[in-house]
Formats: structure tokens, sequence, C-alpha cells
């Protein structure tokens, strides 16, 4: 089975290439707002990187949000185009999860137990989910949520948890975050662990296609969690 993924969700443009329980190529950009210039080159790239053509393709999966409104469109936008031109099937992926996922490994190596995935959603607030480690994967604590950074802090049950995400830093400097939370501070992923990732979106995919995941394209809408407002001229 051949997946390709896609992660435009954030300021990372990425695709990875999932092939027989495999991750096959990766290609990134972290650079905001250029997903809609990047991301036929990266897929074009990884194609050729792996070896198989876009007839070859079983699934598309999606960073389906929270995120960058235009982002989120843009990898959706593709999503269909790729499945209208293949017919191949579309996997929604949380881009929270993707998130938490990504950054586990290095968070279980710094002694954490639960791992919240913190995106920033401006002003004070974060888009966020905290997720248990278990195992070799992550499992959801709470529902995706939009919070304020303190109301995030507040929530936060005792124990050693690690923060990732871009939102990470600014959870962290909020009073009982890094100066301890219920006697225990909070654990702040390295960048380089902390940046959402077109291969973890691959691996979740591949696993939620195998578990038998498909979606409607005519009516699959990327998960904002925001409101989300279209400006038109009087």
């Amino acid at each position: 089975m051949n997946l390709l993924a896609l992660e435009t969700a954030t300021g990372v443009c990425g695709v990875a290439l999932h092939r027989d329980g495999v991750l096959r190529a990766e290609c990134w950009v972290e650079e905001r707002y250029v997903a809609a210039e990047w991301i036929f080159g990266l897929i074009d790239d990884v194609l050729q990187k792996g070896g198989v053509s876009a007839g070859d393709l079983s699934a598309v999966a999606v960073s389906i949000g929270p995120g960058s409104f235009t982002g989120l469109r843009i990898g959706l936008s593709v999503a269909k185009g790729l499945h209208a031109a293949r017919g191949m099937a579309i996997i929604p992926v949380p881009t929270l999860e993707a998130l938490a996922d990504a950054g586990a490994e290095r968070a279980r190596e710094m002694g954490a137990t639960m791992i919240l995935a913190a995106l920033d959603a401006r002003r004070d607030e974060v888009y966020c989910q905290l997720f248990a480690l278990e195992g070799g994967g992550v499992t959801p604590v709470w529902e995706v949520q939009d919070l304020a950074v303190e109301e995030v802090v507040r929530q936060l049950p005792g124990g050693a948890i690690a923060v990732t995400g871009d939102g990470r830093e600014k959870v962290a400097r909020v009073p009982g975050g890094m100066e301890g939370r219920r006697g225990s501070p909070l654990i702040v992923v390295p960048q380089e662990h902390a940046r959402c990732s077109a291969a973890a979106v691959a691996r979740l995919g591949a696993s939620l296609f195998g578990s038998g995941v498909r979606s409607d394209p005519a009516v699959l809408e990327p998960r904002y969690v925001k409101e989300f407002f279209l400006r038109t001229k009087e």
C-alpha cells in the first residue's frame, strides 16, 4: 500500500510517502505561507525518491487541523484534487495528534508520561490537546481545545508533562509552567522534535487506513476549531 501524506497546517509544508509499512521518503520546507508555492514540487520530489507514480497511490493522508486556516484549505484542496484525478482514498489525520506523535519519543527520553501538543492560535491562546504516552503511541486525554495559555496550565494535571509545538514556549512562560506546576515543571521539547511532520501524518494515516477509516471528499472540511469567517467587501 502506497500512502502519500500532506502537512500544511502550520509553518511546515511537508510531504511524505509511506509504502508497505515503512516511511520511504519525506521532503519539507519550514517557512510560513509557502504551501501553495511548494506543495506540488514536494509531491513530485517525494514520489521520485520513493520510486512510485501518482497512479500507484492507494490513499492520501492530510493534516486536517487545527492550524493555519489558509494552510489547511490548501492541503485539503490538494488531497481532494488527487482523489478526483486518481480515485484514491482521503484519510484526515488530526494535526495535534500527529504533532504529539512526532515529539513522543523525545518526550519519553526526557522523562515525560504525558505530552501536550500546543499550536499558537494568536494573542494569548493556543490550540491544544493533552495525550498520554502509552506503549509506542499517544492516547488522547483531552479533546482538542482553543484556550488561553493561563487556562491551559490551570487545567493540566500533575506529573511529568512535555509540551511540544510552536505554542510550547508560550505555555511554558506562564507562571506555574516552568516555575513549577503542582511540583512538576513542564518539559519543553526541543525544536527539532517539536514541529509538525508529514512523516507523523503518514504513520497515523497508514494506521487509520488499515483500520478502515475513509472520508467522503464531498463533505470533508478542515477542523478549524475557531470559527472561520470570509471577509467580503460591502
